[in-house]
């Protein structure tokens, strides 16, 4: 077969879908804010939709109106003792300590390999942030109880900087002043 390329000018435009993590992130924050978030050309992967059902199970209103979705939330109100983060490792660490914020005790399961990736900074850091927490020796499930209580810690940025965005919101949730989260090996500084 032979095939001719020859040069061309395209016109257009496209309206790409957002990253899995951009998506992940936009959901934590919509749960997070109080009142109506729309989150337009969201993610259609499975991690996007294990983040949609995170936030469902967290309390928050989701509806996919014109290819958006919109959020209508009023904080972390648990419908659900248990969350499942699917295969997402981003969820699992960012979505735990916004869990946490609940009063509530959580189950937080994933499925896939996501069940045997070690997650032991949640074991060394909640309890210094009031919240109890049990594991499988570091892996999941992750039982967990708060309300998580904001407070001056260093965690290993070379371990999860998804597990820090987790912390900053959960922070700015609960309404964090004059406390500091110092970040030692910080190695995924763009995120």
């Amino acid at each position: 077969m032979i095939a001719k390329v020859t040069p061309s000018f395209l016109t257009g435009s496209i309206q790409a879908p957002t990253s899995k993590s951009s998506m992940q992130r936009a959901c934590a924050a919509a749960l997070l804010a109080h009142g109506k978030t729309i989150i337009k050309n969201p993610g259609q992967s499975n991690d996007d939709r294990a983040a949609v059902e995170v936030i469902t199970a967290l309390g928050a209103k989701v509806y996919w109106i014109d290819g958006n979705l919109e959020v209508v939330s009023s904080g972390v109100s648990p419908h659900s003792d248990t969350i499942n983060c699917g295969e997402s490792g981003l969820g699992i660490r960012m979505f735990t300590p916004i869990a946490a914020l609940s009063k509530q005790a959580i189950t937080i399961t994933g499925t896939g390999s996501l069940t045997t990736r070690p997650m032991h900074f949640f074991d060394e850091i909640f309890p210094s942030l009031g919240i109890s927490i049990r594991s499988n020796e570091g892996k999941l499930p992750l039982q967990i109880n708060g309300p998580l209580t904001p407070a001056n810690i260093e965690v290993d940025g070379s371990l999860s900087s998804q597990f820090l965005t987790g912390l900053l919101m959960a922070f700015a949730a609960a309404g964090a002043s004059n406390v500091s989260i110092k970040v030692n090996n910080l190695t995924s500084k763009p995120y």
